[in-house]
């Protein structure tokens, strides 16, 4: 049996965690002992995205579904912002410190990339869906006429 997800709620929680990362990256944090969970996060925050972008990929009935793709598109950007922190930053934690690294940021941006993409096109699909979805004038006078 499915169970009700709040994609707003788990998209909201990703950026919370997503400021939490860049604080990290950002602050002069002892990257022996953030260093293996901010990847951790990082990989989390990826897999998570790719999980509620699927989500509200295949549920077209959604009501604000075109909102939620824009707020998704939001946390993508965010995403981005945070891997090039990783792989640019001078702090204690980054790719440069670490170039080793470098490979599995670019796969996450990457991916990133990709979701980024096809929710601009969904974005635009959902919008004109919405549209289409109104009840027209004389549909709205045939109900009210009743």
């Amino acid at each position: 049996m499915k169970h009700h997800i709040n994609l707003e709620d788990n998209i909201f929680v990703l950026n919370i965690r997503l400021r939490m990362v860049h604080d990290t990256l950002i602050l002069d944090t002892d990257a022996e002992l953030f260093l293996a969970k901010t990847l951790e996060d990082l990989g989390f925050i990826d897999s998570n995205l790719t999980t509620l972008f699927a989500r509200l990929q295949e549920n077209l009935k959604l009501i604000g579904r075109s909102d939620l793709f824009i707020n998704l598109a939001g946390t993508e950007q965010q995403f981005r912002d945070v891997l090039h922190e990783f792989s640019r930053g001078e702090g204690n934690i980054s790719a440069l410190r670490y170039p080793e690294l470098q490979e599995r940021t670019l796969l996450w941006a990457s991916h990133s990339q990709k979701r980024q993409h096809a929710i601009e096109k969904l974005i635009t699909e959902s919008k004109q869906q919405d549209t289409e979805q109104l009840v027209g004038q004389n549909e709205l006078q045939e109900l009210l006429s009743r």
